[in-house]
Order: structure tokens, then C-alpha cells, then sequence
């Protein structure tokens, strides 16, 4: 039984190629966060070690041991795994928690893949966020994928090919992970999982159609309320003067050291609320995905220029560039909130928020 949602066309290929023994020996699953790649890598490795006739039966001895994670031929590594003893948090080179995928990592899933199958019919080795391997990595790695054994299959889960080396995209099939249709999505919320209509309607709108992100704001308030202080940390940008806008900066280079994964987050919900500005401006209320916050939008969107969100759309583009580039984070942030246009507060507002980035309950 398959549990990813949505991905139907490449369930049907990865089904074709089990019964006609023709599974790749490198895949590269492609797309935004929350999407479903790594359940879908996890549904493949059932189904290239399940023991029933109809696979992944999910039921079987082997696919209970990899869904449970106990599996010892199924490897899975993103760039917090520990590349050895004397690296327990998976630090980086600059002491970054788990920024990317190193040497050490390549260099152990290569040992691994040396040895034969232990328990299963076949080893899958998972790397997570591919598309953040080093350059050093990506190049060891190279060499595996052009001369992999027998028994071995390697998914790669990418958020964006274009950040990866060439040469590793072409040895993998490409497979895309599309967002699930609004439709499909809010019809399982309600049909399935039995969701209010409204607060299926709502996460519908502002996951994009991520599957994974909507399961979990149903069932952990926390990440509608993470949301929440995201969404209201742009707003309040927006009104802040700049000694505001610096004391934020430093929030955010002070998270960014602590936890880059949730500051990436905040950046692209800015991006998010910008691009309802400027589709609010647009007149296509219809694309909005904050749904929530419409009346917000309204007053800003009323303020603001066109070019001043197109700009702001592309500061922020430049500002995850930088990061990728390992521009100094302070300098990121302190040139951002400096170009983000300043519009007064309503009359019906007085003063400004403080701690612009701790969690906020969600208005629904």
C-alpha cells in the first residue's frame, strides 16, 4: 500500500519497473518541501523489499521494519547525520548544525554500499536535501553512481536540481513531486481525516498544496502557531522604524546560528505575504494564500507601489542567494529590513509588537 498522496504517474513507473525487474540504480526525487519525497523514498524501499505479492503490502515483515525505521539496509542521511564519533551533532566545517552534505557522509554511504544486504532483499540509501551536498561530496559521490552494485538503489530528495552538480543529476531519473491539487488535498482533509470543513479549507490554502506540512498543522497546533509568528513578524516589518528593523535583524542572524532551517522558513513566508501583496494589487484575490490575514493585506497592498513589492520580492530572492553564497547572515539581514519599505502604522495600531519572531496563537 502506497501512502504517498498525489504522486500517482510515478507510483505507477516504480510499480512497472518492480514487475519487470528494470528499478533504476539512481533516482532524484524533485520537489518543494513538505511534498511528500521523503514518504515516497520510504514507499519505494517498502516495495523493493516487501514480501507480498502486491507491494508495498505495508504488512509484512520487512515493510513494518522500514516504516518503523529499523531496517538495517535502509540508510537515510541528511546533513545533521553524524559523520562519526566525534561528530554527535553533525556539525558542519564552520560549526553550523547540519548545513549541508559533507565528505564524511558520502565516504560512509560508500562503505555501506560495499557490503551486501543484511536483511532485505536490497539496500536503499537515502540522501535528504541532495541539492546541499559540497562540491567535494557531490564529486565522490559521482564516481559511486557510475559504477553502483547490483543490489543497491540510491534516492536522492532535492528541493532544487539547479543547485546540484550536473553530473550527478544525469546519472539519477528525475522524478517530480508535484504539490497536491487544492481540491484532492481538502477533500482528504474533510473525507479522510475527517478535518472541519473550515480548517481544512484554510490549511488547503495556505500549504500550497505541501501534504506534509497540512498533516502536521492538523494535528500539532504548533506549526499553525509557528506560522502565525512568521506572518505577523513581515506585517509589523513593514510599520517598524529602523533601529526596530536592526534589533530584528539581530534575531534573526542570532536564530539563523541556532536553527538555519526555521529562519529559511521565515524568509519564505515573507516571500509568501509579498507575493499576496502583489496579487492583491493584482486583483486576484483568488490566488491568495493567506486567507487568514486578507484584511492585512488589503491595508498594506492599498499603501504600497507595485515596484515597492516587486522589489521587496526581489530582495528577499537575493537575500537566500547570499545565504547560499555564505554571505556574512548579519550583513544579509541588516541589508533586508533596511530595504523593506516603511509605511506608517493604522490609526487603530500603537506601538510595535515585541518579540517580532516567538510564536503567536493562529486567528482562525
Amino acid at each position: 500500500m502506497w501512502r504517498t498522496l498525489g504522486q500517482q504517474s510515478s507510483i505507477e513507473q516504480f510499480s512497472r519497473s518492480i514487475g519487470e525487474d528494470t528499478v533504476h540504480h539512481a533516482y532524484l526525487f524533485v520537489g518543494p518541501a513538505h511534498t511528500g519525497k521523503s514518504t515516497l523514498a520510504v514507499d519505494l524501499a517498502c516495495a523493493l523489499n516487501c514480501d507480498a505479492d502486491e507491494k508495498p503490502c505495508g504488512t509484512c515483515h520487512s515493510c513494518r521494519r522500514i516504516i518503523e525505521g529499523k531496517h538495517a539496509d535502509i540508510i537515510i542521511t541528511t546533513p545533521g547525520t553524524p559523520v562519526d564519533a566525534d561528530d554527535p551533532n553533525g556539525t558542519s566545517e564552520d560549526g553550523q548544525p547540519g548545513r549541508s552534505i559533507r565528505l564524511g557522509h558520502i565516504h560512509n554511504l560508500q562503505h555501506i554500499s560495499s557490503l551486501p544486504p543484511f536483511e532485505g532483499k536490497r539496500k536503499i540509501l537515502i540522501i535528504d536535501s541532495a541539492d546541499r551536498m559540497t562540491d567535494e561530496a557531490a564529486n565522490c559521490l559521482l564516481k559511486t553512481l557510475e559504477e553502483p552494485p547490483p543490489y543497491i538503489t540510491w534516492i536522492l530528495l532535492a528541493e532544487d536540481e539547479n543547485r546540484m552538480l550536473g553530473t550527478v543529476v544525469s546519472r539519477c531519473q528525475r522524478i517530480d513531486v508535484r504539490p497536491l491539487p487544492a481540491g484532492q488535498l481538502e477533500q482528504h482533509l474533510t473525507d479522510t481525516l475527517k478535518a472541519p470543513p473550515e480548517k481544512a479549507h484554510l490549511l488547503t490554502a495556505i500549504s500550497q498544496g505541501c501534504t506534509g506540512w497540512a498533516l502536521s498543522a492538523l494535528t500539532d497546533e504548533s506549526v499553525l502557531a509557528g506560522r502565525s509568528a512568521r506572518i505577523e513578524s513581515i506585517i509589523q516589518l513593514i510599520y517598524m522604524g529602523y533601529g526596530a528593523r536592526f534589533d530584528l535583524s539581530r534575531e534573526l542572524d542570532t536564530q539563523y546560528k541556532k536553527d538555519r532551517a526555521t529562519t529559511l522558513e521565515t524568509l519564505d513566508g515573507w516571500v509568501t505575504w509579498w507575493r499576496d501583496l502583489l496579487v492583491t494589487k493584482g486583483g486576484c484575490v483568488d490566488s491568495i494564500v493567506n486567507v487568514d490575514y486578507v484584511n492585512d493585506l488589503n491595508e498594506q497592498a492599498g499603501r504600497l507601489s507595485m515596484e515597492q513589492v516587486r522589489e521587496s520580492i526581489r530582495k528577499l530572492d537575493e537575500a537566500r542567494e547570499n545565504l547560499d553564497l555564505n554571505v556574512i547572515p548579519r550583513l544579509v539581514f541588516d541589508s533586508l529590513v533596511y530595504s523593506i519599505p516603511h509605511i506608517s502604522r493604522p490609526p487603530s495600531e500603537t506601538g510595535t509588537p515585541k518579540g517580532a519572531l516567538q510564536d503567536k496563537n493562529v486567528t482562525q
